[in-house]
């Protein structure tokens, strides 16, 4: 089988193509105010190099957010449009369950943390079962005092979004880190929860594939 997986929905550029669970070629680049002018011609680059056209695409994965808004609409249009064109399926995989991939055995469950705004993020609880992380609580919108004030000085993966351009938040720092085995949240590591979710068969391959928009929790102090 032969998957081309595409993420925009953080600050860089992520596209992998594997054939057989063998990666063919890995792009990876920080330009995220030029992805939408560059996706086209990176995917290009990568099919002549590989000597593989993109009707011989047998699936498509693809971040599907939350992240960036502009950013997850990049990689969804262009992907569903290709999968339209030749028939083929998109397997989408939850940005924060990506992130949750950077861990490869840990016995407890953890939080993992992807910031919104400066002070919001987004956050949900995973497992890792059988080397593939499994969600245990929706993914949820709050801010991240509340978090830090419910989370009981747990460890957890944290992905900042372009902090470099972000007012500092001296929240952030309270937060424990835990060590990765996979240090980017590459669109190879996409790949890998791609292929894991066809070989679950559990892809309902009718339903829509659409970004993932998480509204914000009404937050109750007591």
């Amino acid at each position: 089988m032969i998957r081309l997986s595409v993420d925009t929905s953080f600050e860089h550029l992520g596209v992998c193509l594997t054939s057989n669970g063998v990666c063919l070629a890995n792009y990876y680049s920080l330009c995220n105010r030029k992805n939408s002018s560059i996706i086209f011609g990176v995917i290009d680059e990568l099919l002549k190099n590989a000597e593989i056209k993109l009707a011989d695409i047998d699936a498509y994965v693809v971040n599907r957010g939350p992240g960036s808004y502009t950013g997850v609409r990049i990689a969804m249009g262009v992907v569903k449009t290709f999968a339209q064109v030749h028939q083929k399926p998109v397997v989408p995989v939850d940005s924060l369950e990506l992130l949750a991939g950077q861990i490869s055995s840990l016995k407890e469950d953890f939080p993992v943390l992807l910031n919104c705004t400066r002070s919001e993020v987004f956050h949900a609880r995973y497992s890792i079962i059988d080397g593939k992380p499994e969600a245990r609580t929706p993914i949820q919108l709050t801010s991240l005092e509340m978090f830090l004030d419910t989370s009981r000085d747990k460890a957890v993966v944290l992905h900042r979004v372009n902090p470099q351009r972000r007012k500092a938040e001296p929240l952030f720092e309270k937060l424990k880190l835990l060590p990765l085995d996979y240090p980017i949240a590459d669109a190879l590591l996409l790949d890998r929860l791609g292929a894991h979710k066809l070989e679950s068969g559990k892809i309902d391959f009718n339903a829509p594939v659409n970004p993932l928009y998480v509204k914000r929790d009404v937050e109750k102090r007591t």
